[in-house]
């Protein structure tokens, strides 16, 4: 059934929910190291979707959360958002990462925001200031410096993975457009759990050919803890939460803070792996705070409907 409309929350529960996921994606890298090193990612991704999905249904019947109605109008577009926000970005960043290099991968994902604002610009969803057209790109110039530009490597030995990164940008871009208001009628428990359900099929179906002649690694403790915050911090933590403020705040934003990624795995390295803090990477950081503030400000309508605190759109 529909959700039923709820006080809007505090725009700094809003803020908090969208830095979170950040933070958590931030740790993933290093995680994600650790665990496709042992496993082939599209194996990982299947085993991941599969025990998210558990994890959730099982979660939603032992709160005894209300079921959405049993209908086509909320398994049919289900089927859309799976493929875009699940199967399609997750298979296509994975394999591509195969297929070209991590600093090419890096670079390519900060189009997702741009993707995003063009996307909802074009569909009508979201006004062009010029305001806010110029924070996105001070915050993609700000991230293309700190992920070191200059050394994207464009040649034909990596146009597969490219494409394929691409591919990855444009899908998760659309998902979080055309997936907005489903998820804003929903409820965001049942909604995630289906999204895994769904997922979890189609990442599975991919892997067939990487599970052939897989062994199970020996599971050790480093493993197992990665494991863990793969699927309970990384995944099943950072979907709720990004729903959760999808259904509050414009999918621009939500995706702009995709852009504080690479400014917080720079802080983790130099807070646990003694990685120097430079000068490139201070001055780039400061910019991309400097135009997230000028895009998100509450002048220009960071909220899609009225948060306390906060004047209407």
């Amino acid at each position: 059934m529909a959700r039923k409309s709820a006080a809007a929350p505090r725009r700094e529960w809003v803020l908090a929910a969208l830095l979170t996921v950040q933070i958590l994606f931030g740790i993933n890298y290093v995680v994600s190291k650790i665990l496709v090193g042992v496993f082939p990612p599209l194996v990982w991704a299947s085993i991941r979707s599969v025990l998210s999905a558990a994890v959730m249904v099982g979660l939603c019947l032992a709160l005894r959360r209300p079921h959405p109605k049993w209908s086509k109008s909320y398994f049919v577009p289900m089927i859309f958002c799976a493929l875009t926000g699940t199967i399609i970005n997750q298979a296509a960043f994975l394999v591509g990462l195969s297929y070209t290099t991590s600093t090419n991968s890096a670079i390519l994902n900060t189009l997702i925001p741009v993707f995003t604002l063009l996307i909802v610009t074009l569909r009508g969803q979201e006004p062009a200031t010029l305001p806010r057209i110029l924070g996105f790109f001070m915050a993609l110039v700000g991230v293309l410096i700190l992920r070191k530009v200059e050394d994207f490597n464009f040649s034909n030995k990596y146009m597969v993975g490219d494409l394929l990164t691409l591919l990855n940008c444009l899908s998760y871009s659309i998902f979080l457009s055309f997936g907005k208001k489903f998820l804003e009628k929903h409820d965001p428990l049942w909604t995630t759990a289906w999204l895994f359900i769904y997922g979890s099929i189609g990442v599975s179906l991919i892997s067939i050919p990487s599970w052939q002649g897989f062994h199970f690694p020996t599971m050790t403790p480093a493993l197992w803890a990665a494991g863990a915050f793969a699927v309970f911090g990384a995944t099943l933590l950072t979907y709720l939460l990004n729903f959760w403020a999808l259904a509050h705040a414009r999918s621009s934003h939500v995706a702009l803070f995709i852009y504080i990624q690479p400014v917080i795995t720079s802080t983790i390295a130099w807070a646990f792996l003694n990685e120097a803090i430079t000068f490139r990477t201070a001055a780039a950081s400061v910019l991309i705070f400097i135009a997230m503030l000028l895009a998100m400000s509450s002048k220009f309508s960071f909220f899609k409907t009225p948060v306390r605190g906060l004047t209407s759109e």
